[in-house]
């Protein structure tokens, strides 16, 4: 008799402790980025509904002052790289510097580098 009582016991104990860990939703609201990465990857074509997907909810958690999560803007800054915009890539860069202090020493490199080759571009022009 006293076995089944524990049994019990430990079946609700352990009831409440999955419903506990199944309910709590994440730390950030991603907005579909792995389902959007995964699509641009899989379809390269669909790179720039990825791009527009992110600026998307950038702006929504921007609007509603929530914290976006780690390496958003660093993704969409290297997006707008790969299309040549240095200075929104270099925008981005800053952003995520400035949201996550300890991406500083990796966005500071990404933002000397991109300046660099901005320059350098412009004096091949000249």
């Amino acid at each position: 008799m006293k076995n089944l009582h524990l049994k019990i016991v430990l079946l609700a104990l352990s009831g409440l402790f999955l419903t506990g860990c199944a309910s709590r939703g994440g730390l950030y609201q991603w907005g579909g980025y792995d389902a959007m990465l995964y699509q641009s990857y899989k379809n390269p074509e669909k790179a720039a509904a990825f791009r527009e997907g992110l600026e998307l909810h950038i702006a929504n958690m921007e609007a509603s002052k929530q914290k976006l999560a780690p390496g958003l803007y660093a993704e969409l800054g290297t997006l707008y790289l790969q299309e040549g915009d240095e200075a929104k890539a270099v925008a981005m860069y800053t952003k995520e510097r400035d949201t996550w202090p300890e991406s500083r020493g990796l966005m500071d490199t990404l933002i000397t580098n991109v300046t660099k080759r901005a320059s350098s571009k412009a004096e091949v022009k000249s």
